[in-house]
């Protein structure tokens, strides 16, 4: 129904709407710049055929077409300091370690709570540690906007960082 890929020019931007302001303006001016310059890579998953484009129609969301983004996420390459990691973690590791920072998650507002969320993450995931198979990365670091972020990140085993419980970390390895 669904396909997760990279995002591109072709894609419709301006019909995006999460809930939140500053997610949605992200995608729409400056996701497809970062990616250019290749400060993050931005992945967005979109109806797979005009059968999943009829099939959302027929479900209410006459709005959604083909190039419609249901949901993305950015990624992008950081260094922390061990003492902004979860206490326990931060004591195996030097200083500063090279993580992989899930800087954006965001599912259209219409699609929330169908699963959609989980399935980005789980994409983000599998990404961050093939990418960490190549160029190393101890795990994958979180800035949740609020307290019902941060839940949803800690039912993924991610771990509140030491006296910061909006930044979350979950370890690779």
């Amino acid at each position: 129904m669904i396909r997760l890929e990279p995002l591109t020019g072709r894609h419709e931007r301006r019909g995006f709407e999460s809930g939140v302001a500053a997610l949605d303006l992200w995608l729409r001016q400056t996701a497809l710049q970062h990616q250019a310059k290749g400060i993050s890579r931005t992945f967005v998953a979109v109806p797979v055929d005009q059968a999943a484009v009829a099939d959302f129609a027929a479900a209410g969301h006459a709005d959604i077409g083909p190039e419609s983004i249901l949901g993305f996420y950015a990624l992008a390459s950081a260094f922390v300091l061990t003492q902004d990691l979860p206490t326990a973690v931060g004591k195996r590791l030097p200083r500063q370690v090279p993580v992989t920072r899930l800087a954006r998650l965001a599912v259209r507002q219409a699609l929330q709570g169908q699963g959609l969320g989980r399935l980005l993450l789980a994409d983000a995931l599998n990404r961050a540690r093939g990418a960490a198979q190549s160029v190393g990365s101890a795990g994958v670091f979180v800035d949740a906007k609020d307290d019902e972020a941060s839940r949803f990140y800690r039912r993924f085993g991610f771990q509140p960082c030491a006296d910061q419980p909006l930044k979350l970390y979950l370890p690779i390895w």
